[in-house]
């Protein structure tokens, strides 16, 4: 009876979680309308439009992308996903509706995995439940969700998951739960934010470590040893299980703008500001970016980035003393791991950061606030054992509860006093003490009242919790009153913060811009575009299918950047993401790029551009890289008849003698994504040079004979041709691609057979 009574508790709770996340995506759900998502819009939408129309029409994965960037590998985007196993539904549905029903099974999923692995610890259901809500509906989460960061959810919902057979190898020291953990690391990498696997891997080790110390300090050193050997085993088995795209985004990120780590600015970039601590209590009190009244920095991304709320009720849980010796370590660990996680997070803030950007890792990522979701993670954990421990009789908050509530209590009755009797000062003083600079950005009509509800709501639910708190202290509460009433309160806490990220959209084309696509599409060989119109995002190229010199990715071939950028009289930025214009379409290099249309609003324009999609020069001149660019920019160099050759290629180049004076034709017979097949003539020995981007994976064949693709004129493809005719074949074959998927189904092979002969046995 005991037993039936406790599944029913639990069939009821996850029940009550499912229900949860459905009534916050109720309205979206009845209406049939499209998940907002900002990122998801301008990225990752075109990018899983273009997987998908691939799939279904050519029956197989794209791995190269020749709309964006002048091309650019597409195997290698570990953003796109496209191994991802719950990434199912994209290929499935269309990505509007996937996107919306993948979110909510990922919500579903990460609530589900947060309450499996508190009641692993074990928690009671309600304190699990607890956890488990603070988990889903906390404001960074939230946030991330309205600024479309699809990868950032497919990554987080597994940390509790990972952490849960972590925990149970370590209780059981039973390998088949390094395994699991190991290939649930593998499955979180696949979700496509290495950051958010970073800062996971980050905080397994350090959970290691703290439980190894501990063994050491207990004269266990054999079992400090086994921890070590499973800790070893669940990296190994996490990076092997994605190998299939580790390998291929590595080859890339060393030709990337990130290669060799980014600067110390950039990895700062978007850190954690001490003063914005304040909105982890008052979460709208410098404003929301869902209604543009966010005012402390101009950037609005900045708000979903440093959005620590986990509600009210959560903070004065964290406080309540744990008295049974297995949670009281581990409550330590997490009340260290949150506190850890706040410190790194501030970033250029931190005095210490400048050594911590040297340790291995931290100088490959940028906003360091990203790490906020180990606060939320530790938050929900430590919240979870407090509301257990509040059950029982005889609970006490521990000795830094008092200075806590002492403080935001006089906080949050100051800013009241302030709004209500002193409105104007408050306000003046809010802004010259918190903003990065003049709030004219915001929109001022809406930021009074914003500003004012959150301090009433969090004045509000602050009064109320101490109510609960207090008269459940004094034990005036029914026993089952508790595990009802704050796990509502909680609730209704997160929703009226959390619920306004949710908001629906309609992906609809225009028939003007309808109508200026179906002009610009096509393959590269019938010239590239450029966009100057506002109706155009920078990754349009890839969403309608016409060849793009511009594009929008965290990972851009690097000599691309510097190819493009001093071209237009700018200095290269070593980490530039965004490539959304030129000043120029008609400068010499973008020439060589075979651009031949830009878009002026809804106005397409014919570019005069002689220099062909495919041709053959005669000379090739000799240029250390260094010197490449500004020598083409010169009037020296003359496309139509030569072609720059760094030193490292010059024993594949003809002899002056043998290759002067040649003249040819080039007809392009096939051109599809990752195969190019052009007809070429030539009369004497010379170089065929294609407007295509040089990359490693490309191979050719001449007559059916494998011939070298060389870099040439800094960025290009230039094939050798004897004379005569000749068919030339150019395919793209992904060996790192070809050795991670080895690796994968040896790892996920391995793993399974292990875990099933270790239950035989």
């Amino acid at each position: 009876m005991i037993k039936q009574n406790k599944h029913l508790f639990e069939i009821v709770f996850l029940s009550l979680l499912v229900l949860s996340v459905l009534a916050v995506f109720s309205k979206i759900i009845i209406t049939g309308d499209s998940l907002f998502g900002m990122d998801f819009i301008f990225q990752f939408y075109p990018w899983k439009k273009f997987i998908s129309d691939h799939l279904w029409s050519h029956g197989s994965l794209p791995f190269w992308n020749p709309y964006l960037f002048s091309g650019i590998p597409f195997v290698t985007n570990i953003q796109a996903s496209m191994f991802y196993p719950l990434g199912f539904l994209y290929y499935l549905l269309t990505p509007e509706s996937a996107y919306l029903y993948s979110t909510i099974l990922h919500c579903i999923a990460g609530s589900v995995f947060m309450y499996a692995f508190m009641r692993t610890i074990p928690v009671s259901p309600a304190g699990s439940f607890v956890s488990a809500l603070i988990f889903i509906f906390n404001g960074f989460f939230m946030g991330h969700l309205y600024a479309g960061h699809l990868t950032f959810v497919q990554t987080y919902i597994w940390i509790p998951l990972i952490f849960l057979f972590l925990y149970r190898f370590i209780q059981t020291n039973d390998y088949k739960n390094t395994v699991i953990s190991g290939l649930l690391l593998g499955i979180q990498i696949l979700g496509g934010f290495p950051q958010i696997a970073f800062y996971t891997i980050l905080g397994v080790l350090l959970f290691g470590l703290y439980k190894s110390l501990y063994f050491l300090n207990n004269h266990r050193p054999k079992d400090a040893k086994r921890l070590g050997i499973g800790l070893f085993l669940i990296l190994v088995l996490g990076f092997t299980l994605a190998a299939i795209q580790i390998l291929p985004t590595i080859e890339f990120a060393k030709l990337s703008t990130r290669s060799g780590g980014v600067d110390y600015a950039f990895a700062t970039y978007e850190s954690l500001h001490p003063k914005e601590l304040l909105a982890f209590i008052l979460p709208d009190i410098f404003g929301n970016a869902v209604d543009q009244t966010y005012w402390r920095s101009q950037e609005s991304w900045h708000f979903w980035e440093s959005c620590g709320y986990v509600g009210i009720l959560p903070l004065f849980l964290i406080f309540i003393r744990i008295d049974t010796h297995s949670l009281h370590r581990l409550r330590r660990f997490f009340l260290l791991l949150l506190l850890l996680s706040l410190f790194l997070a501030l970033g250029k803030y931190n005095p210490l950061y400048p050594l911590i950007y040297k340790l291995p890792g931290f100088n490959s990522f940028r906003i360091p606030a990203q790490i906020i979701f180990l606060y939320v993670f530790g938050i929900s954990v430590v919240s979870g054992m407090g509301m257990e421990r509040m059950q029982d009789d005889g609970w006490r908050t521990n000795k830094g509860f008092i200075p806590f509530y002492s403080i935001t209590g006089i906080l949050l009755l100051c800013l009241l006093i302030g709004l209500i009797l002193f409105p104007y000062p408050l306000f003046f003083h809010l802004f010259r003490t918190f903003a990065e600079g003049p709030v004219t950005h915001a929109d001022l009509s809406g930021l009074y009242g914003r500003i004012s509800a959150s301090i009433y709501q969090g004045s509000l639910i602050f009064l109320g919790a101490s109510l609960l708190f207090f008269v459940q202290k004094r034990k005036r509460l029914y026993p089952w009153i508790l595990p009802v009433l704050f796990p509502i309160i909680v609730m209704v806490d997160l929703y009226l913060f959390g619920s306004a990220f949710v908001r629906p959209y309609q992906f609809v084309t225009s028939p003007e811009k309808k109508r200026v696509v179906e002009e610009l599409m096509g393959s590269p060989a019938r010239g590239r575009i450029v966009t100057f119109s506002d109706a155009f995002e920078t990754n349009d190229g890839l969403q309608y299918g016409f060849a793009s010199i511009l594009g929008y990715d965290p990972l851009i071939i690097g000599r691309y950047a510097h190819y493009v950028w001093p071209e237009q009289g700018e200095i290269p930025v070593d980490h530039v993401v965004n490539l959304g214009g030129v000043r120029d379409p008609k400068e010499k290099l973008l020439q060589l790029l075979h651009l031949k249309r830009a878009v002026y609003e809804k106005k397409i324009v014919r570019l005069e551009n002689k220099i062909p999609y495919a041709h053959i020069v005669s000379q090739a001149v000799i240029k250390p890289t260094e010197e490449i660019v500004s020598f083409m920019k010169s009037s020296a160099f003359d496309p139509l008849k030569m072609v720059v050759i760094e030193p490292q290629y010059k024993s594949k180049l003809f002899s002056p003698t043998e290759g002067g004076g040649s003249e040819g034709s080039c007809t392009i017979i096939e051109y599809q994504n990752e195969s190019i097949i052009i007809r070429a003539s030539t009369n004497k020995p010379g170089y065929l040079v294609i407007s295509e981007i040089f990359y490693p994976g490309w191979r050719a064949t001449v007559d059916g004979e494998k011939a070298p693709i060389l870099p040439g004129n800094f960025l290009f493809r230039v094939i050798p041709l004897n004379e005569g005719e000749h068919e030339v074949h150019l395919f793209f074959v992904s060996w790192p691609f070809r050795i991670g998927i080895l690796i994968s189904l040896l790892t996920l092979t391995g793993s399974i057979l292990f875990i099933f002969w270790h239950r035989k046995h």
